[in-house]
């Protein structure tokens, strides 16, 4: 609705002079014009209304809060929008992937202009720029909050191509996956000829999963004029701003307490000679600097713009146990070392269970209380610390005579080798320094690439950071257990691990095959120390950025082939997993001892896990052949795909007529579960032929889709439904095809076993329309698509509502 103001012809001719007099005052002069006025802006109410007032040349004002539809706003290309949110919310509504559409609150396409102002945008889930994708022209913003956005490669909050101008507002609780061809930007990405000028914005909680920049990720020109940086976190440096571009500041600045690499503190990132422009006064500015050169000046016009101020009042260090900041011989500021020389340091992380994260602490190495290892042929290495400098080559490391053993990766180094030894009651710690990317690469070997040799007891392996490459051979595991042996304890605090299991049925990281090479039954095994036949070992992830890649056989994260399960728990960091041919991405590998005692548990109480099937394998559970996990979700994000004929979680195919095979078990009190199904599988509960099995949701969301003939939560093809209660959260099951005889939830395709299905009391039904309370179970059954959901129906009391039990 358009608003004018017209002339009211009754009035006296005085009255109406001095109407005139005032409509022309205030609306016909141009000096007076007020853009966003409601005398003068198109009013909407939702969305087809917006769609079609931008299209017109007049200012368009938000009556209300608006969820856009299926598709982006688009600002298109020679247009100019002028919107004034209203103190109102434009939401995308997105909740997970949806691939190929696009998935941002709002898109500026090249040449076009874009004035907004006053609200928020939240809700936006796309490839770049969750929030605000300004694919090359120009973006206005004034006292706009963008918020709670994703962007899958680069930009949670802003992607920036083109000018940007942001006064005002915030940015905050955005994330960027760093997906493909990723760089960072939690809260904002500016590419490389791009210009973005922020004065007084509030960028907090944004977050960059792998890469550089939580808060800010600068290629191109970026100007920061009085704003604030924090609370921001990335996966690698820069948790505040990554900055590779151009950087003008001043004004009062804030960029303190951002993380980075699972809580070192990384505020500014200065990469490979870049450095910060100080355009003006920094009065009361305070702003953590660390450089990828380690020291060195790192600002220009300091002096010229702040002369009588010492830079340490303004600038901090953020590794402050071994870097400090201070003038340097023209006044401008500078980070020096102040370690003494010959001393070395590492960083050595912890989980705090109070704010369930990982805490990092800066710890310094005395001279001549460490060893350097030096390029051999062989190193049987005793308790103690060892430090790797420059490139030093091994043919194969043995820890001895039990005990902990340091291994310390300085920011530059690489040690190769074949084979690191970590048997019986010996003990590994690994560590690296703030850029984390020194380097261990352990390939080519006849063992376990870190762990065990074959049919020996795996020790205990943690590792803190660095950069670690392992590849097993063989039956081996890349981290774990050799050939015929099992896992042991591996725990894993942060760096980058990239772990592969050998290619005849190794876990990338767990245990090793427990098959005969020469095939056949399960072999008798005779282990050495207090490792029994049966027992699986335990893997800890509490940070880092974890891939596993299963061998042939193997599960990604789990166990070997033929192996019994791992207890394995994931409290953050992000870990991807891939099983081999016929392995599991995380639980078993291929023909796995059926029975949940057998497969395994998984815990998930935070960070976010993605899980990859190998062929016939689930994405989470079991190999081919191999029942699904005992797994909970307590938080965190999973995502979990089966491939070939497994589904997403549960059980991997089962063996044709072999019988007994089902989806383990799964309980879910919160976080975001994703689980799609192989061909024929269910998205949760039985691979092709495999009964489902126990479901129980109380919290969070979950949404699982089946494929082909599989249930959305259910049996395969072919197989029974499985025993389902859901009392809370919000579920959405997809049955693999909309034709008759396929079940949202329950049995397989040409199965009538429907098993148990529980609905809570509070929960509703809807598919295509809201089920009744004496219909839910057979909307759910009969359905090839149901949501279930607590009641949130308006007018009714849990006593009236007719769509849920009371």
């Amino acid at each position: 609705m358009k608003r004018t103001i017209r002339p009211i012809l009754a009035l006296s001719a005085a009255l109406m002079i001095a109407a005139i007099f005032i409509a022309c005052t205030n609306d016909d002069n141009p000096s007076n014009h007020k853009p966003f006025s409601e005398d003068d802006a198109t009013l909407v109410t939702n969305d087809a209304e917006l769609r079609s007032a931008i299209t017109k040349s007049t200012p368009v004002k938000l009556a209300n809060d608006i969820k856009l539809s299926n598709s982006t706003l688009n600002i298109a290309e020679g247009t100019t929008v002028t919107l004034d949110l209203g103190g109102h919310t434009l939401d995308r509504g997105r909740t997970s992937r949806e691939w190929n559409t696009g998935g941002q609150v709002i898109t500026v396409r090249k040449g076009a202009t874009l004035n907004l102002s006053n609200g928020t945008l939240t809700g936006g889930w796309g490839g770049n720029g969750g929030g605000l994708a300004n694919e090359g022209g120009t973006a206005n913003l004034k006292d706009v909050n963008i918020t709670g956005c994703i962007g899958d490669d680069r930009g949670g909050g802003i992607s920036n191509q083109g000018t940007l101008t942001m006064t005002g507002g915030s940015i905050s609780g955005n994330t960027s996956k760093d997906g493909t061809d990723p760089k960072g930007g939690g809260g904002l990405f500016n590419y490389k000829d791009a210009t973005a000028t922020l004065t007084g914005v509030s960028i907090t909680g944004n977050k960059a999963d792998i890469y550089g920049g939580g808060g800010i990720c600068n290629f191109g020109a970026l100007t920061i004029d009085g704003c604030t940086i924090t609370g921001n976190t990335a996966g690698s440096e820069g948790g505040g701003i990554w900055q590779e571009g151009t950087l003008n500041i001043q004004g009062t600045v804030k960029v303190t307490d951002n993380k980075a690499k699972d809580a070192i503190s990384s505020n500014v990132y200065l990469y490979e000679g870049a450095l910060v422009n100080v355009t003006g006064s920094l009065e009361g500015s305070k702003i953590g600097i660390s450089m990828k050169d380690m020291t060195g000046t790192f600002t220009s016009g300091y002096n010229t713009n702040n002369s009588d101020v010492d830079p340490s009042t303004i600038f901090t260090a953020d590794l402050s146990k071994v870097m400090a900041v201070s003038a340097d011989a023209q006044k401008e500021a500078q980070l020096i070392n102040t370690l003494p020389d010959g001393d070395f340091y590492y960083i050595e992380r912890s989980w705090d269970e109070a704010s369930k994260s990982v805490k990092a602490e800066v710890k310094v190495l005395i001279k001549n209380n460490y060893f350097v290892l030096e390029s051999d042929d062989q190193a049987k290495i005793a308790a103690g610390y060892f430090v790797v400098k420059g490139d030093v080559k091994f043919d194969k490391i043995q820890c001895a005579e039990g005990g902990k053993h340091h291994l310390i990766l300085c920011d530059g180094a690489k040690l190769t080798t074949k084979y690191v030894g970590v048997e019986d009651d010996n003990e590994l710690y690994i560590y690296g320094q703030s850029g984390d990317n020194g380097r261990l690469v352990v390939e080519n070997g006849a063992y376990a690439g870190i762990g065990s040799t074959a049919e020996k007891t795996t020790g205990t392996i943690v590792i803190h950071g660095g950069n670690i490459n392992a590849t097993g051979s063989g039956g081996a595991a890349g981290i774990g257990g050799g050939n015929l042996s099992y896992g042991g304890t591996i725990t894993i605090y942060g760096g980058t691990v990239e772990a592969h299991g050998g290619n005849d049925g190794g876990a990338g990281i767990g245990g090793g095959n427990i098959h005969e090479s020469s095939g056949g039954d399960r072999p008798e095994l005779t282990l050495t120390g207090n490792l029994q036949s049966g027992d699986g070992c335990t893997i800890t992830i509490y940070g880092g950025t974890v891939n596993a890649h299963g061998g042939t056989h193997g599960a990604g994260i789990g166990s070997g082939q033929s192996g019994d399960g791992a207890d394995i728990t994931i409290n953050g960091g992000i870990v991807n997993a891939w099983g081999g041919y016929s392995g599991a991405g995380i639980g078993t590998g291929e023909n796995s001892d059926s029975g949940i005692d057998n497969s395994g548990k998984l815990t998930v109480n935070g960070g976010e896990v993605y899980a990859y099937g190998g062929d016939d394998g689930a994405g989470i559970g079991g190999g081919w052949n191999a029942s699904g996990s005992d797994v909970t979700v307590n938080g965190g994000y999973v995502y979990a795909k089966g491939d070939g004929n497994g589904a997403g979680i549960g059980s991997g195919s089962e063996e044709s007529f072999s019988g007994g095979r089902n989806g383990g078990k799964l309980t879910v009190t919160g976080g975001h579960v994703e689980a799609y199904g192989g061909t024929d599988a269910a998205g949760i509960g039985g691979g092709e032929d495999a009964d489902g099995g126990t479901v129980n949701i109380s919290g969070g969301y979950v949404y699982a889709h089946g494929n082909d003939y599989g249930a959305g939560i259910g049996g395969g093809q072919g197989g029974d439904g499985g025993k389902v209660t859901i009392t809370g959260g919000t579920v959405i099951a997809k049955a693999g095809r909309d034709e008759t005889g396929m079940r949202a939830i329950g049995p397989g395709e040409g199965d009538d076993e429907y098993g148990e299905l529980t609905i809570g009391d509070n929960m509703m039904v809807s598919s295509e329309r809201m089920a009744n309370v004496d219909e839910r179970h057979d909307m759910c059954w009969y359905r090839t698509q149901v949501r279930v959901e607590p009641c949130t129906h308006p007018g009714y009391t849990a006593d009236t509502c007719p769509y849920h039990k009371h």
